[in-house]
């Protein structure tokens, strides 16, 4: 279990470190206490020994209202076996846990847990089994399960290639053995050997060839030069060329055991590059927003939680009404009969909304927000691409020129392909294809420590240029939930009054109601009532038990105004608790920017909330009041990053509204609050409740771009000497055998040794 230190505290369920001003907070968030909580009531506590370091916090998603019964429909497929996404795996602890939930179900037979893929396969009992209730438990426990994707394993075949080809390398390997140690060439013994090894050589080109023969074919029909074309000429003039030597009997001439050995290493590195994006990419859940498409003038029902798709007319007679996603704003808004709801207004009442479409789909803002388009920036020639244009050139030419030298000079059509092919043999793109691989494979590792994901692999390259960093406010540089300015109001009330406290705001989906309920879940609070309360739209919740009125809400309507806060609870008109809610600034946020602008980025803050908590915020922040802009739309926000900082922000956002500003950044970022958009938009998500991912994002790509300097590096000196070798005649096959995996694990080796030097280094 973690322990505190002394210098910072350590979250005693999730082991992350956090700031914090109460020396006494034993945990990162409300979700982590609530977490902790469940795992002791429960007697789970074995969960904490198989725990491997830190894991994500389990933040508010353990408080939200989700709708599970979508699994209904799919629950006749439980005995065959139901695969289902999951999200929140981290390590062994988290498949010791979720295992553990669900064998205490009834009708719970097995489940298998593909952590790679982020996915599980449920065997039950579709009768008796209930489903939706034990997704429910999931989540309280910090895992989302959603509807299988279909597409996190599409990259299954890589590995029956790797496996495939690693037997065809040991194969060849063994048969072309003897002949390096003296075997006659000319006996039947050692023509059988050389068959077995055309044969391994010739299933591992096709199982190899096919595969980066057709990724580089696609990349030059879309004019892209891809590391898959210089790969797939080294394997083809190795192959051919073997072949061609062998049907003259030139024994020695024949690379089949480097055309198996070859494909091997390149498909593994490939593999490891995959891996990387597909590890970050699967800790999500698959999910999308979704969300009905009328047309204009129709009648539509929005559910509560749900987002109005288009500008409409309310025809209920009130609603309340969140406007975080469209304008950043985090109070809620009431609307009346008659009034205009702007689309991706979210419905925080208890019932459904009933609406009359002003507009069609096809027109609607929240469309727009919700269909990404291609960013400015991403078609870019990359620093890879300009490496492997000159790579080529340099080898084809010098191959070319060798060619002609030796036919010209010797006259020896046979000695002018030999090293021809050998000098597209050994100047093979290892460091490309392996080392490179690898340096993104640890990278990515070293941020998933840090809570931070790497979901496209050109974002590295992006990074390189990007001068400015551009924040969302609301969600982004403050906490996704409403804080609670003044708990000792929460935690003086008596017991009793907390239990129905909870049971009012249980089920109501107003940020005041999700804060509170945030807090008193965490607290253990048992529930006092499970009697619905009545909704007074613009003024509060009302609940009678017995003989007492209990209401939550404005002062003035709850209970005489105190003018002590902005929400009341009372009991018969007799106030309880007057409550202060805010925004609350992420705990590093202000040194984390400070961070940055020391690295010599400009930052920016671009919100829709109005301009004066915008500008209050930046103060608390540090930030200059020029640098602070609100009250911005999400064609604005995107406007003001074409117009002053085209091709060079990040941008760091979290609501629908920053969807236009995403598409005009040069790269982009978000915190993983589980909505289902940016997240699966951005280049990058992270995890906690802080921003020390962003600068931790910058420091790993600098420190990954020395390492690519260093393999790149040793790759032209091994290519220069390989070369030479190849110009003089003298490369062997034998001598190929032996520089082409030498020159791998010394690449291999340069690129985990810089890498972890770097890490003690800092």
């Amino acid at each position: 279990m973690p322990v505190a230190t002394d210098l910072q505290p350590v979250c005693l369920h999730c082991g992350s470190a956090f700031r914090t001003s109460f020396p006494e907070t034993k945990f990162c968030c409300s979700g982590c206490e609530f977490v902790h909580g469940l795992i002791q009531q429960n007697r789970l506590t074995q969960f904490y020994e198989f725990q491997e370091g830190a894991i994500p916090p389990a933040r508010s998603v353990v408080f939200q209202k989700r709708d599970y019964r979508w699994l209904e429909a799919l629950a006749p497929e439980g005995i065959r076996g139901l695969r289902l996404d999951l999200q929140g795996l981290s390590c062994l602890g988290c498949v010791w846990l979720v295992e553990k939930l669900f064998h205490r179900w009834t009708g719970a037979h097995g489940l298998h847990i593909d952590s790679s893929l982020g996915q599980v396969v449920l065997r039950f009992d579709p009768g008796t089994c209930d489903l939706p209730g034990f997704a429910a438990e999931l989540q309280s426990y910090g895992y989302l399960l959603g509807p299988p994707t279909g597409t996190k394993a599409r990259d299954r075949a890589l590995p029956l290639r790797i496996g495939l080809c690693g037997a065809l390398a040991m194969n060849a390997m063994l048969f072309t053995l003897p002949g390096y140690l003296g075997l006659e060439s000319g006996s039947a013994l050692s023509a059988l050997f050389q068959k077995v090894a055309l044969g391994c050589s010739t299933l591992s080109f096709l199982t190899a060839g096919s595969y980066f023969g057709l990724r580089a074919v696609r990349s030059l029909k879309v004019g892209v030069l891809h590391i898959d074309l210089p790969i797939a000429l080294g394997l083809a003039a190795a192959y051919a060329g073997s072949l061609f030597a062998w049907s003259r009997g030139a024994t020695d001439f024949v690379y089949f055991d480097f055309v198996s050995v070859f494909s091997f290493l390149m498909l593994s590195g490939r593999w490891l590059q995959q891996a990387a994006v597909d590890r970050n990419r699967n800790h999500l859940l698959g999910l999308k927003v979704q969300v009905a498409e009328p047309r204009s003038g129709e009648r539509f029902r929005v559910e509560p939680g749900a987002l109005v798709p288009v500008r409409s007319q309310l025809c209920s007679a009130g609603a309340t009404l969140g406007m975080e996603w469209i304008n950043g704003e985090s109070e809620s808004h009431t609307a009346r009969l008659g009034q205009v709801v702007p689309a991706g207004a979210i419905n925080l009442s208890p019932v459904a909304l009933e609406c009359e479409a002003l507009e069609a789909w096809q027109d609607s803002l929240l469309r727009r927000l919700l269909h990404p388009e291609a960013r400015p920036g991403s078609e870019l020639q990359t620093g890879m691409e300009r490496f492997i244009r000159r790579y080529l050139v340099t080898v084809l030419v010098l191959a070319s020129a060798a060619f002609c030298g030796w036919l010209c000079v010797g006259g020896s059509l046979l000695r002018a392909l030999q090293v021809l092919t050998s000098i597209l043999v050994v100047s093979c793109p290892c460091a490309a294809g392996v080392a490179l691989p690898l340096v993104e494979d640890l990278a990515a590792a070293r941020l998933r420590r840090r809570g931070v994901f790497v979901r496209e692999p050109g974002l590295w390259n992006r990074l390189d240029r990007v001068k400015t960093v551009v924040f969302d406010k609301t969600g982004t540089l403050t906490l996704e939930t409403m804080a609670l300015l003044n708990p000792d109001e929460l935690h003086g009330l008596a017991p009793g009054a907390q239990a129905i406290l909870l049971g009012m705001v249980r089920d109501n989906l107003h940020p005041v109601s999700c804060a509170l309920r945030e807090l008193l879940l965490a607290a253990g609070i048992p529930e006092g009532t499970r009697r619905s309360p009545v909704e007074e739209i613009g003024c509060g919740l009302e609940l009678q038990v017995g003989q007492t009125r209990w209401r939550l809400g404005k002062p003035g309507w709850a209970g005489p105004d105190l003018g002590a806060g902005d929400t009341q609870f009372s009991a018969d008109n007799t106030v309880l608790a007057a409550f202060r809610f805010g925004e609350q600034p992420r705990a590093d946020a202000r040194e984390e920017l400070q961070n940055l602008r020391a690295q010599g980025f400009r930052l920016q803050i671009l919100s829709g909330d109005r301009a004066e908590k915008v500008a209050t915020m930046g103060q608390r922040l540090g930030m200059e009041a020029g640098a602070c802009l609100g009250g911005l739309s999400p064609d604005e926000k995107a406007g003001w990053i074409g117009d002053h900082v085209p091709r060079q922000a990040l941008m760091i956002g979290d609501g629908a509204n920053d969807s236009l500003a995403f598409d005009q950044s040069l790269c982009t970022g978000t915190p993983a609050i589980d909505r289902g958009l940016l997240e699966h938009k951005a280049d990058f998500y992270f995890l906690g409740r802080g921003l020390l991912g962003i600068g931790e994002l910058f420091r790993v790509a600098a420190q990954r771009r020395r390492a690519i300097r260093v393999v790149l590096g040793f790759a032209i000196v091994y290519n220069a000497v390989a070369g030479g070798i190849c110009l003089a005649g003298k490369m062997s096959p034998l001598l190929a055998a032996i520089l082409m995996p030498l020159s791998s694990v010394v690449t291999l080796g340069l690129a985990l040794l810089f890498l972890r030097r770097t890490d003690r280094v800092r």
